[in-house]
């Protein structure tokens, strides 16, 4: 979260991943930081080990891509759509 808040602070296109206990705090920070912009990519909880993390990860890279897009094109402080993954792996 701290890291994609310094990116976005700095004009870098950024996203934060958060699983899904977590984005009320995310979306909370966000709110706080006036960062309403800075896209959200959710995935379920738990990540698991390594290999089911890495999986995950690969699940998503293409909607990071998306809300990293979004966030180009729409004009500053308008927040691009929650991006959810819904199908966890195997």
């Amino acid at each position: 979260m701290l890291d994609g808040i310094s990116f976005e602070e700095t004009g870098k296109p950024a996203v934060v991943v958060a699983t899904t206990n977590f984005v009320q705090l995310a979306t909370s920070i966000k709110q706080s930081m006036n960062l309403a912009g800075l896209p959200l990519v959710v995935v379920p909880h738990p990540l698991g080990n390594r290999v089911v993390a890495g999986e995950k990860a690969v699940l998503v890279a293409a909607d990071i891509v998306k809300a990293v897009t979004q966030s180009l094109l729409l004009p500053a402080g308008h927040a691009p759509e929650e991006i959810t993954l819904t199908t966890a792996p195997r």
